[in-house]
C-alpha cells in the first residue's frame, strides 16, 4: 500500500463535443442555451463559452470518428448521442472536442459547474455534449 503524504488533489473534468455548421461564436453559443443578452445568466454562459473556445480542438476530417473519440478519452456512452455526432461529422459540420476542468482555469465557476454536471444542447446549427461527467 502506498500513502501519499504530499499534496493530494481530487479533481474532475468533463469531456465535451461541440458541433457547429459554421463558426462557434459567443452569441450563437449563448443563444443555443436559450438566453438573451438581457439574461441574468448571460455572463455565466459567456465564461463557459470562453472556456470551451480555449479548450476546443478540431476533430480531423480523415479519421474514424469512433476510434478518434476513444483514443482521446471522449466517452460517448449513449449510442443515440454518438449517432448524432457522427451524422453531423459526416455532414461536414465543424466538430471539436475538449475538456472542462473543475478548477475553472478558463471559465471560472461556470466551467467548474459543468465539469461536475452533465449537459446536452441540440439545435439545428449547434450541438454541445458534456455528458461525460465523472468525479
Amino acid at each position: 500500500m502506498k500513502i501519499n503524504t504530499g499534496f493530494v488533489t481530487n479533481s474532475s473534468s468533463t469531456s465535451f463535443v461541440v458541433c457547429v455548421k459554421k463558426t462557434l461564436t459567443e452569441k450563437g453559443f449563448i443563444k443555443s442555451f436559450g438566453l438573451t443578452e438581457e439574461s441574468l445568466m448571460y455572463d455565466f454562459y459567456a465564461k463557459l463559452y470562453y472556456a470551451v473556445n480555449l479548450e476546443k480542438k478540431p476533430i480531423p476530417r480523415n479519421v474514424n470518428l469512433k476510434n478518434f473519440l476513444n483514443e482521446h478519452s471522449i466517452n460517448i456512452d449513449d449510442e443515440k448521442d454518438y449517432k448524432e455526432i457522427e451524422r453531423r461529422f459526416l455532414a461536414g459540420e465543424n466538430v471539436y472536442y475538449g475538456k472542462l476542468s473543475d478548477s475553472g482555469d478558463y471559465g471560472g465557476l461556470s466551467e467548474a459547474f459543468y465539469a461536475l454536471e452533465s449537459v446536452i444542447v441540440i439545435d439545428n446549427d449547434f450541438y454541445f455534449n458534456a455528458k461525460d461527467c465523472a468525479y
